[in-house]
């Protein structure tokens, strides 16, 4: 394999472009290795892993990308990094112990492995200016939302205010007697309809 440490940094791009310096070609370069590394050790029918893509991607093709890296589980054995040769066991006991030894050191540099590709993605992420974008976006949407929101339950707040005024005024020519005017004053005092209900 190769070092991807290296990438941790902002020294492994040149700007934002789509040259082949940039951080687009930079980072397609590296993910791409990983997955072709992924399908040479064993997993051939394994389709292409979605690509980081350029500057002007879709968002549906970024979105693929990171959901696919940030998940990344790796399919490769990590034989390498046994500690035994299990062939050499001078008895069965000896062997079982031995693939024992190996299967955690594999799961352990399994684990590393994930580890470190997940941290790139979230790394490469965290810097991707299509992300921020879209983040930006978003929040766009959510306060134009609440704009509207807001401006719709004024209206409706206007409204209601306006038939209940409208409801009064009607209420109160009804009143032919001193003592009606006087009721509606004091009903005037209740804007709670819940309280006026404990009231009457």
């Amino acid at each position: 394999g190769f070092d991807l440490w290296a990438y941790f940094s902002s020294s492994a791009y040149s700007g934002f472009g789509d040259d082949e310096r940039g951080f687009y070609a930079a980072y397609s370069r590296v993910f791409e290795a990983v997955d072709k590394a992924e399908r040479d050790s064993g997993a051939k029918g394994k389709p292409p892993a979605p690509e980081l893509g350029r500057s002007d991607a879709a968002w549906s093709e970024v979105r693929g990308f990171y959901a696919h890296w940030e998940a990344f589980s790796t399919g490769r054995s990590m034989a390498h990094v046994d500690l035994y040769d299990t062939r050499e066991a001078p008895n069965r006991q000896v062997r079982r112990a031995m693939e024992k030894e190996n299967d955690k050191a594999r799961a352990a540099a399994r684990k590393k492995a994930n580890e470190c590709v997940r941290a790139l993605a979230a790394y490469v992420k965290k810097r991707d200016p299509r992300v921020a974008e879209n983040q930006a976006r978003i929040g766009r949407e959510r306060s134009e939302a609440a704009a509207r929101a807001e401006s719709e339950r004024r209206q409706r707040q206007a409204e209601h205010d306006l038939a209940r005024t409208q409801e009064r005024k009607e209420r109160a020519a009804a009143w032919d007697t001193e003592e009606g005017a006087e009721l509606d004053r004091l009903l005037e005092g209740y804007s709670d309809e819940a309280e006026l209900d404990r009231l009457l």
